[in-house]
């Protein structure tokens, strides 16, 4: 019997979520202010769906 995949929801999540675009320029001016430029707003989680649960 072949072995079952138990990531296929994670990869669906994964792929649902890196459908969402980034932040624009203007939010994260809105958020920080001058600051800006050295924080800069994660709107699309990182790709390693091995890596645990979907960081923001």
């Amino acid at each position: 019997m072949p072995k079952k995949s138990t990531r296929l929801p994670k990869k669906l999540r994964l792929s649902a979520a890196s459908k969402k675009k980034r932040a624009p320029r203007w939010a994260d001016l809105k958020k920080y202010g001058k600051r800006a430029r050295t924080r800069r707003i994660q709107v699309h989680p990182t790709k390693h769906w091995r890596r645990g649960r979907l960081k923001k």
